[in-house]
């Protein structure tokens, strides 16, 4: 494992001034942009094996506002997608890169390829467990949701659905680190464009969808393969939620490609 000290911290301020705060661990080549799914923090790519996977990639992780050490906005409208977009944009303006690569974990891969729509600094895009097609979100499902998650159970309603659903333990612990009241806004935030699919932004930018290979949806996903023009990788594993023990395998798959693994 690389040493934690070779992480330098980051602070950039997005379009509307939330200041949003991640790491960057330097390495060689373009470097990959981390975006994390709704319930989780930057904390999950070490403890996922992600780190690990791409040894000699710079990678660059952000907690999304409202999680980890990023500041907290409190509304359901300030979680709107293209804030996230936003977000991810102002860290590509605190690096300067020329172009960067997106890796997205489920919620992150959706702003990934959304934020490839819109930004030609994004070469390429991973994002896993989260296709491209536009999706029905019934609003009385949203705030029962986001009522469970603020209310008095809420932690045990998060740790309890993920253990429930196969989840790998870094994927549940994340659950005792967030803050239930911003998870609870960003869930009706999901009212905010997130329903929206997305579209292929620039000439030459390579998409790559990622699911298990069991996926109940894995129709939608091959449809948005073909619509978007992007590769499909599939896990050997049952359901979404499952395939989450593999990222780190998927990360190994990644550094093969942009050729910054072990013997890159």
């Amino acid at each position: 494992m690389r040493r934690h000290d070779e992480l330098e911290r980051f602070e950039a301020t997005s379009r509307d001034g939330t200041l949003v705060r991640g790491v960057r661990r330097p390495g060689r080549g373009e470097p990959v942009v981390l975006i994390h799914g709704v319930a989780m923090d930057i904390g999950v790519w070490p403890e996922s094996g992600f780190f690990d996977a791409l040894p000699g990639a710079e990678l660059i992780a952000f907690d999304l506002r409202g999680r980890g050490a990023s500041e907290r906005v409190g509304t359901a409208e300030a979680h709107a997608v293209d804030r996230y977009v936003e977000d991810v944009q102002a860290v590509l303006d605190a690096f300067a890169h020329p172009s960067c690569s997106l890796f997205g974990l489920y919620f992150g891969g959706r702003v990934g390829l959304l934020t490839a729509e819109v930004d030609p600094r994004v070469s390429r895009v991973f994002s896993f467990c989260a296709h491209g097609e536009r999706v029905e979100i019934p609003v009385d499902a949203v705030e029962d949701e986001a009522a469970a998650i603020a209310g008095g159970r809420g932690h045990a309603y998060l740790t309890d659905h993920f253990t429930a659903a196969g989840a790998p333990r870094w994927m549940v612990s994340a659950c005792d680190r967030v803050d239930r009241a911003e998870v609870a806004a960003a869930t009706r935030g999901l009212l905010h464009g997130s329903d929206r699919g997305a579209r292929r932004g620039f000439a030459g930018q390579e998409l790559v969808l990622i699911t298990a290979n069991g996926d109940g949806e894995l129709d939608t996903f091959q449809a948005g393969a073909r619509r978007l023009g992007a590769q499909l990788w599939l896990v050997d594993d049952r359901t979404r939620v499952r395939a989450a023990a593999r990222v780190a395998e998927v990360g190994a798959r990644v550094a093969g490609l942009l050729g910054t693994g072990a013997g890159g």
